[in-house]
């Protein structure tokens, strides 16, 4: 069973990516947190097979908090889903995300994204349509 880990600020984007993620992986466990304090007490309690999120927030130190999880759990892939594009794709991926895309990509786009770093691919931005 893939158990994916889905943090993100708004409630309507959790929704909408458990929505799309559960139709594309029926069977997966996708537990979500709207906080990223929340983050390293999940990590620790149980094993996960990935992470979504939105870029961090300065509650946790922004990218200090993404390299914190990489370094504590090299194995473990992030994927970063963001509004701003490919503005910081660069830097999420310096900072140890296995993947970066924007908010606007299509659900196509999100679960091809999710297949590619389950199967190992890493540094991957996944294009915009409009660009």
């Amino acid at each position: 069973m893939i158990r994916i880990l889905l943090a993100d600020d708004f409630t309507i984007i959790r929704k909408g990516v458990r929505q799309i993620l559960t139709q594309a992986y029926p069977n997966a466990e996708i537990e979500e947190l709207e906080d990223g304090e929340e983050w390293a007490d999940k990590l620790r309690d149980s094993p996960w097979d990935m992470i979504i999120s939105d870029l961090p927030g300065p509650d946790r130190g922004g990218w200090e908090a993404l390299q914190q999880i990489r370094q504590e759990y090299p194995d473990l892939p992030v994927l970063i889903l963001s509004l701003y594009k490919e503005n910081h794709a660069g830097q999420a991926l310096e900072s140890g995300a296995a993947g970066y895309m924007g908010r606007d990509a299509a659900s196509d786009e999100l679960i091809w994204a999710v297949g590619q770093i389950l199967a190992g691919k890493k540094n991957l931005t996944v294009p915009s349509k409009d660009n």
